[in-house]
């Protein structure tokens, strides 16, 4: 999950911030950033989950992509099936170089269960209300953790080290060996890939992407990837996405395949956050407003119609952060509200309302985390509630005994 955007960069070579925020543009010590209206400092972190199964305690494949797994609802440890796409709360138009996100929830694509790093440093996955604690391969608890993201319908999740270290594994279990050895700032997971911001470049490993992404004088501070590709916001406040573009949502004008970061033809101003879902894709721009662009066929664009270029405007101004399911888009305004649209099939994740909706009960979120049939929220007293596939409908359930990482 992400909290508000972080207020400096004090990582030498601009965006980015230290791996121990988990996340671009802030470090663990880094200059102060603001979050539903709270002065903090800032700190990223976005993780995704694994597969989709609704009995499996460890987790299964997609109904929707595979036609062999059930919800996330039941799954304990990781099973879960959507996307985790998490931004925050707070200031919505932070400087160039300012992180979007802080330690907390996911980030990430429309394949996987909700995971979030815990105020002792430790990485949980949740298919249900109950968190499952990962583990290294030899049985001890992974600690140390900055961020996590789980991906893809193969229960895989990699965990960002406060050093650096990107770790990656399967069924709970991360590999003691590092796939980046150390400098990663940020990590996202998508369907059979995961990138991860190390430097000024970003790096990818799995399928259908490339395994470097670089940006000529611009480094990137988010990597938020999806089914099969990834979206990334430099810290001169440049979107761009790679790889699959069904719908329309690079917003290209077309429906195109493309191998390097590819910019939308009309944005409204400077990007701040990219929430990636499954065929759509939404960012805040400066000013708070929220464009979109790709399918509509299930209202998850508020029932504003499906475009590929000029985007629809979902949110004039006021919104801090957006997230993309399956079926539906959630949006965090800076008043802590969250608000959802979708057309039904996301178990109540979007509230099946066609619109924008209020979320009940959620008035002091700072952080925003949206899988395939679920949404999350990290609040301000660093709880989190989910609704959808884990709550079983629109009403927010409690994570038991999930305390997040705060935003620092």
């Amino acid at each position: 999950m992400a909290c508000g955007p972080a207020g400096g960069d004090d990582r030498a070579g601009g965006a980015g911030g230290s791996a121990a925020s988990g996340g671009s543009g802030s470090s663990v010590s880094g200059s102060t950033g603001t979050y539903a209206g709270t002065t903090t400092s800032s700190t990223t972190s976005s993780t995704t989950g694994g597969g989709d199964a609704a009995s499996s305690t460890t987790g299964g494949g997609d109904a929707t992509s595979s036609g062999t797994g059930g919800d996330a609802a039941s799954s304990t440890t990781g099973g879960g099936d959507t996307t985790s796409s998490t931004t925050g709360g707070g200031d919505p138009d932070p400087g160039a170089g300012e992180s979007p996100a802080c330690a907390g929830l996911n980030n990430g694509s429309g394949t996987t269960i909700p995971c979030a790093t815990t105020a002792d440093g430790k990485a949980v996955c949740f298919g249900s209300t109950t968190p499952t604690t990962l583990k290294y391969d030899d049985g001890t608890d992974v600690t140390g953790v900055a961020q996590v993201s789980a991906k893809g319908f193969t229960e895989e999740a990699c965990v960002l080290l406060e050093t650096g270290a990107v770790h990656c594994g399967r069924h709970a279990q991360i590999s003691r060996t590092p796939v980046v050895a150390s400098g990663a700032t940020m990590v996202s997971g998508g369907l059979n890939h995961a990138c991860a911001i190390v430097g000024s470049a970003i790096k990818c490993w799995g399928e259908s992407v490339p395994a470097d992404v670089t940006f000529s004088g611009e480094a990137p501070v988010q990597v938020a990837c999806y089914y099969h590709g990834c979206c990334a916001v430099t810290d001169a406040g440049k979107l761009t996405c790679w790889g699959e573009n069904n719908g329309g949502m690079h917003g290209t004008g077309d429906t195109t395949a493309h191998t390097t970061p590819t910019a939308p033809r009309t944005v409204p101003g400077r990007a701040i956050y990219a929430g990636p879902g499954q065929d759509h894709m939404c960012a805040v721009f400066e000013g708070g407003k929220v464009q979109c662009w790709g399918q509509d066929w299930n209202k998850q664009l508020g029932g504003l119609g499906a475009s590929s270029d000029p985007g629809v405007t979902l949110v004039e101004s006021g919104a801090v952060a957006v997230v993309g399911g399956q079926f539906h888009v959630c949006v965090l305004l800076s008043s802590g509200q969250v608000q959802c649209s979708s057309g039904g099939q996301s178990e109540g994740a979007g509230l099946d309302m066609g619109r924008l909706t209020p979320v009940a009960g959620i008035s002091n979120a700072v952080a925003l985390s949206a899988g395939k049939h679920y949404s999350c929220a990290r609040l301000a007293d660093a709880s989190v509630r989910c609704w959808g596939a884990i709550s079983h409908g629109a009403t927010p359930a409690a994570i038991s005994g999930l305390t997040t990482r705060d935003c620092h």
